[in-house]
């Protein structure tokens, strides 16, 4: 009997796991489990504020990382933000610890009540 797959999973794994080999599997399930244990290590660790961009307007310490709003230039010569013009934004960003590294993600454009 083939177990169900969560309907979470999206279809492309839903359809290619059961395919694989029993070797394959293994190796799938032990990065899985490398996968969730990097994630933890990430949250057990916040980021500090003076890691993030100079600007940045911190909204949330959360266990996945730092929420914050980030005002940007374009790298268009002809704009103006990058001449001393109003930047573009704001953007909403996580930072997040990855080992050493902070990284970053992004959330997209900020909406109304984010900047509020």
């Amino acid at each position: 009997m083939t177990p169900t797959a969560p309907s979470s999973l999206p279809n492309y794994l839903a359809d290619g796991l059961p395919k694989q080999d029993d070797e394959t599997l293994q190796e799938v399930q032990e990065y899985v489990d490398e996968l969730l244990a990097a994630r933890e290590h990430r949250r057990s660790e916040p980021v500090s504020e003076d890691e993030l961009p100079e600007d940045a307007q911190v909204l949330e310490n959360e266990s996945s990382g730092a929420v914050y709003l980030e005002y940007r230039t374009c790298g268009d010569e002809s704009c103006s933000c990058m001449s001393g013009g109003a930047k573009h934004g704001p953007y909403k960003y996580r930072a997040y610890r990855d080992g050493d590294t902070v990284r970053r993600e992004y959330l997209g454009k900020a909406s109304g009540s984010d900047t509020d």
